[in-house]
């Protein structure tokens, strides 16, 4: 029987993954909202002292920068959930996922991993899709941060000339700061201006020196992707071992019938702690293996949950 795979509602939780979306980013203008409160006191901003603040400005604005990011990637993210089919979202989800963890979100990734496997090709070239987006998001995210960071520093009371003097501890901060931002800029620029056309993925096979450039800055932004999905899998590790120490601290501050307690909780958090660590190796490892696939597509399996559920639908 020919499945109408467009017929019928959502099995896609979009809803949720919408609300997950503006979620993490109201969460992190509320960060960002109680940061700058925070660090407008005098023991910071008004401190007077060059080294805490040109800390505290480099927090806000790396702050800001993020802020940026959960906006414009929860708009892509929203936007393709809107226009997509099941099959599409599905197919492309580890795409979709990327962009997601790109702002520490675990929610939407979760989802989108756990839909069903198709034996398929995603309908989007990671590498043209990643230089597009987070071409964009450093573009813009990088120049709202030089902006803040030099505009908080100065407004502080030191000067241009001292943010950047790499022979005072502040100054060097300053300046691989702005370093870093600008650089990062400049490949923001790069990516999106190369990628931002409609037919970039045509674009990007053609064997001319365009065609070579772009292959070059699509990788270019695949590491960085990749690099940022093993810190957080390095943290992920880090955090494990943290509560394996804080555990075993826990079961030495009591004795007798207590201890069994003791023992028994700090072990479950254990437990708990490894699978958490597991299912975000899993997930981001998956991730990792796609945007390196030779074809530069993400396979997964088969339909047959959704196509069940469509038989059952248009059978009622």
């Amino acid at each position: 029987m020919a499945i109408n795979r467009n017929y019928g509602r959502s099995y896609i939780p979009r809803g949720f993954i919408k609300f997950a979306q503006i979620l993490g980013t109201a969460v992190t203008a509320l960060i960002l909202i109680m940061t700058i409160y925070f660090f407008s006191s005098s023991d910071f901003l008004g401190s007077g002292d060059p080294n805490t603040v040109t800390f505290s400005s480099l927090i806000i604005g790396i702050e800001i920068y993020f802020l940026w990011k959960s906006i414009y990637s929860a708009y892509v993210i929203i936007s393709y959930l809107n226009s997509a089919s099941d099959e599409e979202v599905i197919a492309n989800r580890y795409i979709l996922a990327i962009l997601s963890v790109g702002v520490g979100g675990l929610i939407t990734p979760f989802i989108l991993t756990s839909l069903p496997n198709i034996e398929t090709q995603s309908s989007m070239n990671p590498r043209a899709f990643l230089a597009k987006h987070l071409g964009l998001t450093m573009l813009i995210g990088f120049t709202l941060f030089l902006v803040s960071f030099v505009w908080i520093t100065l407004s502080s009371g030191i000067t241009f000339n001292e943010l950047i003097d790499t022979s005072t501890d502040f100054g060097l901060i300053g300046f691989l700061s702005l370093t870093l931002s600008i650089v990062g800029w400049l490949i923001g620029v790069l990516g999106f201006g190369l990628f931002s056309r409609s037919n970039s993925s045509d674009l990007m096979k053609e064997k001319n020196l365009q065609g070579y450039m772009m292959q070059i800055v699509g990788v270019i932004f695949t590491i960085i992707a990749t690099l940022e999905l093993v810190f957080l899998i390095i943290m992920a590790i880090f955090r494990l071992i943290g509560v394996i120490f804080q555990s075993f601290s826990y079961m030495n501050r009591y004795d007798g019938f207590l201890k069994v307690f003791a023992i028994f909780l700090a072990f479950s958090r254990i437990g708990l702690e490894i699978w958490y660590v597991t299912w975000v190796v899993s997930m981001y490892s998956k991730i990792i293996s796609g945007l390196w696939s030779k074809e530069q597509v993400i396979k997964i399996n088969n339909f047959e949950k959704v196509d069940e559920a469509r038989v059952q639908e248009q059978k009622a």
